[in-house]
């Protein structure tokens, strides 16, 4: 699955200047969109296969997070907690 195009996947270009989030490093955000771009879910498989392989457990559970939380976010904007926050917070501000 490895090719030459992959040769800069996950460096970081900022030569330490910045100091990231061990969840939030360019490997994982490179992995995350890797993952995101497969053309079909057989495709996906394989890639989290690889990709797990590559940067290990931890990392790859960063990179599975990242492509989930629109999916938690949306879930928690449906819950009665969150529209009851929301009403409150209207109420503040109008």
């Amino acid at each position: 699955m490895k090719d030459k195009n992959m040769k800069h996947f996950g460096k970081d270009f900022t030569n330490g200047e910045i100091n990231f989030p061990e969840y939030l490093t360019p490997e994982i955000i490179h992995t995350a969109l890797f993952v995101h771009n497969a053309k079909d879910k057989e495709e996906m498989t394989q890639r989290v296969e690889y990709c797990a392989k590559q940067i290990g457990d931890k990392a790859m559970s960063y990179a599975m997070s990242l492509l989930v939380l629109p999916f938690l976010i949306d879930k928690t904007q449906e819950t009665d907690e969150y529209k009851e926050w929301m009403t409150a917070r209207n109420k503040k501000y109008n």
